[in-house]
């Protein structure tokens, strides 16, 4: 019972640590030069929307 009960804990812990990696991976995208993945490319275009 005790072991089932750390296996769930680590798998609880991987699942946290691969959820980690995934958001700081997109904030990494999310810093660099490149503008293919933005959806308005100015806040001019924003306003138009709106």
């Amino acid at each position: 019972m005790i072991k089932a009960f750390k296996r769930l804990i680590a798998l609880f812990g991987v699942i946290l640590v691969a959820f980690g990696a995934i958001k700081s991976l997109f904030h990494w995208l999310a810093r660099s030069e490149s503008d293919e993945y933005e959806v308005w490319s100015d806040d001019e275009e924003r306003e138009d929307v709106k």
